[in-house]
């Protein structure tokens, strides 16, 4: 989403919530935020270059570098370089089962040999349950230079499951046997006082005190300080002056000139009619609201019954345990790369008795974890030192179990991308991740004297992006008759889509060149789940008409195409019940509940700079000609974001991340839609066919099965013309030729082993 902090953090909250676990832990992985992969297998390789220092460019750190708390992507590579989990991942995003004695691998004709902290066994039991048998090596030893074992894994997976714990981690949504009575009966207090209003007096679970001290906070104190926060992140993004301009700039126009961030805040509460708990969830920019309550109103309350612990998460030994599902699911294997927290530094060790049922901590209160949060401690490959004046300090970590890393020091400097090339030509950086398209082609090129991506300056790796960009339509707002499910609504969505649809390829490549190329399906291509086109019904997107005939012909000219889809869209338009003049070639009217003018809004920040802005355009143009309106807006990504969390966005585009699998539950089951779930299914998709599929396939080990599945998934999404596959682009990894010695960066890159997937034998020179 255009590198965009807010938007990544979204995206995470949105995208990776059910593998986040196995995102934050697994060692090495380029800054983004998926499936990250660990550090490879071989020892280090001694090299002639001094143990110094490597600087890395990255975008602004959101301060949070807890293995728990981490929200956005460049704190999380924070967290990878400090941290350790139990399994690793290889070169295609599957996880090592075997990393304690090693796994040996090919990938593009090479072997590689794969070691982690932990071994899995996965066990399917006559009853369905399943058994996750994790076994951690002995030999783990935090940077402070304290043992590690078991202990430490299972007090970080309580934190994580604990009732009040509102981290990225979705962890807690895994069938583990006993969870749901563990979590049961407690509530955090200020989800209670806020559910409860300013006039309760119901007191069983607080008194009146408590709740006006509340109230005074909230008015006084963390109202005024959110406000401030999302004008703070603005002012950073968008070089506006004062609350009034900010406010404005986020969609809240007419603020007084002289307004306070407590106006602000009012105005907050009075767009959602004083519901502060959706208001501060839609609304957030870099601070969630709970972070600015007093501590006490973010403990758990009991309010019923619960249970004293998690009987499906038994401990087994001094290194080992077992997690016991109540199901298959094919994501839980992610989920299970648990992190080993050092339970002497988050937690209290005086209040670790696993057989009594105390894990490390008060249930109901992670205040002593949230502390820790801006000071890492873990057995990754580095040791976290300091943050200051955008700069993260790592030192190499002497316990590290594959060897003390061969570069002493890493710096993580923020930067903006436009900077990024620029930094590493004249030394300021080392290495970057910049955004890829024909103008950063041509920037490498130009730096290198033989004028290729590789030269005597700058050496390039480009992977595929483990995501790929889409135009969405929110079947809420765009329907007929308030249906968002029939056919005349799926054919007035249909109609849109096949307009813009037809513009794909002129437009990407004009924006990407060739680093990028036009997707059919609403997946990225880098997943074994995507449909390839030598498959059994594999179609271009939105390429046959109402009555089911293909929408082209070989030899067609480009202007032919233009034509031929805007008539195969006049016909769906049509269908969707539209009132057309034939004397005049245009629509007149509206079914009931639908428009005659439609929003497309596009985060182009104003400057058009987007690789949908194209499309839109060209889509607008060719609608305007039959009397249909698509308006486009080119916004800040805060308006925008603003509008698809509200669930007033009409027509948007942006890009998705994947994750190793490709389960679709987050985004398209009808369970997350807007106020329910995770409220992660944008497109407002509500169909039971496509429910049981998703749940058919993540419920199954058979990849023959689940990818069958989920191209049925994809049909049905697509006749619900409420996404249209963009593009899938290219990931960049830049360095300087001078100072990185080359021969030390990870060989065959791919999507899931990025430039610091071997970063213990990252050189410098």
């Amino acid at each position: 989403m255009n590198g965009n902090m807010k938007n990544i953090k979204k995206l995470l909250a949105l995208m990776l919530a059910l593998a986040m676990v196995f995102a934050l832990a697994a060692c090495g992985e380029e800054p983004a935020a998926e499936s990250e992969a660990p550090a490879e297998s071989e020892a280090p390789v001694e090299s002639e270059a001094p143990n110094d220092t490597l600087v890395f460019a990255t975008s602004t750190f959101g301060q949070k570098f807890s293995p728990f708390f981490a929200t956005t992507a460049y704190d999380q590579d924070v967290v990878i370089l400090t941290q350790g989990a139990l399994l690793a991942a290889e070169r295609e995003g599957n996880v090592i089962r075997n990393g304690i004695e090693g796994e040996t691998i090919e990938y593009n004709g090479t072997e590689y040999t794969y070691y982690g902290m932990g071994d899995v066994e996965v066990v399917e039991n006559e009853d369905g349950t399943v058994d996750y048998n994790l076994t951690m090596r002995d030999d783990i030893v935090f940077s402070d230079g304290t043992p590690a074992d078991i202990d430490d894994v299972i007090f970080g997976l309580y934190v994580m499951l604990d009732p009040t714990y509102d981290g990225a981690s979705t962890l807690y949504a895994m069938p583990i046997v006993g969870l749901e009575e563990y979590r049961g009966g407690m509530t955090p207090l200020y989800q209670l006082l806020l559910a409860a209003g300013r006039e309760n007096t119901d007191f069983t679970y607080w008194d009146e005190a408590t709740q006006t001290a509340f109230w005074e906070s909230v008015d006084n104190d963390a109202g005024p300080a959110f406000a401030q926060s999302i004008v703070d992140y603005v002012i950073a993004s968008y070089g506006t002056t004062g609350v009034a301009d900010s406010a404005a700039m986020w969609a809240y126009k007419g603020l007084a000139e002289d307004a306070t961030a407590a106006d602000f805040w009012n105005a907050i509460v009075e767009k959602y009619g004083g519901d502060i708990m959706t208001a501060t969830s839609t609304e957030v920019a870099d601070v969630p609201f709970s972070d600015l309550l007093p501590n006490e109103y973010r403990a758990g309350v009991a309010t019923g019954d619960s249970a004293p612990n998690i009987s499906g998460v038994v401990r087994t030994g001094d290194y080992s345990m077992t997690v016991k599902m109540s199901s298959f699911d094919a994501t839980a294997i992610y989920n299970m790369s648990l992190y080993i927290t050092p339970l002497h530094y988050y937690g209290d060790e005086s209040l670790y008795d696993y057989e009594n049922n105390s894990f490390g901590f008060t249930k109901g209160d992670l205040s002593a974890v949230r502390e820790k949060t801006t000071q890492p401690l873990g057995c990754g490959p580095y040791v976290f030192e300091s943050y200051a004046n955008g700069v993260v300090t790592l030192t190499a970590n002497e316990n590290y179990y594959l060897g003390k890393p061969v570069t002493q020091n890493l710096l993580m400097q923020e930067s903006v991308d436009s900077d990024y090339v620029p930094g590493i030509v004249t030394g300021t950086f080392d290495i970057a991740a910049p955004s890829i398209s024909d103008d950063t082609v041509t920037a490498i090129e130009s730096a290198n004297s033989n004028g290729e991506l590789t030269g005597d300056v700058l050496t390039t790796n480009l992977v595929d992006y483990r995501g790929y960009g889409y135009i969405g339509i929110n079947a809420d707002k765009v329907n007929v008759g308030g249906e968002r499910g029939s056919e005349e609504s799926k054919n007035l969505r249909k109609g849109l889509m096949t307009v813009m649809s037809v513009y794909r390829d002129t437009v990407i490549n004009s924006y990407y060149g060739e680093q990028a190329s036009v997707i059919q399906y609403p997946i990225s291509n880098t997943s074994w789940a995507a449909p390839r086109p030598t498959d059994e019904g594999y179609q271009n997107a939105y390429s046959v008409g109402v009555d089911g005939e293909p929408i082209y012909t070989d030899g067609m000219t480009e202007q032919e195409r233009y034509d031929a889809a805007l008539a195969a869209a006049i016909e769906y338009i049509k269908a969707a019940g539209y009132t057309w003049d034939e004397a005049t070639g245009t629509f007149t009217d509206a079914p009931e509940g639908a428009s005659m003018t439609y929003e497309f809004m596009v985060p182009g920040q104003g400057e058009q700079d987007h690789p949908a802005y194209g499309v839109a355009v060209a889509a607008s143009e060719a609608l305007a000609t039959v009397g249909i309106t698509l308006q486009v807006n080119d916004v800040g990504t805060d308006t925008w974001q603003n509008a698809i969390n509200s669930n007033e966005v009409e027509i948007w585009c942006a890009a998705w991340q994947a994750t190793a699998d490709p389960d679709m539950y987050q985004i398209y089951h009808s369970s997350n839609a807007n106020g329910l779930g995770t409220n992660s299914n944008t497109y407002q998709i509500m169909d039971d066919e496509l429910d049981q599929l998703i749940m058919d396939g993540r419920g199954s080990s058979d990849t023959d099965f689940r990818k069958a599945t989920y191209k049925s998934a994809m049909e049905i999404i697509m006749d619900w013309g409420v996404e249209l596959p963009l593009y899938q682009r290219k990931d960049a990894y830049v360095s300087s030729t001078e100072r990185v010695v080359t021969d030390s960066l990870p060989k065959d890159m791919t999507p899931y082993w990025g430039w610091y997937a071997e970063i213990e034998t990252l050189a410098v020179q």
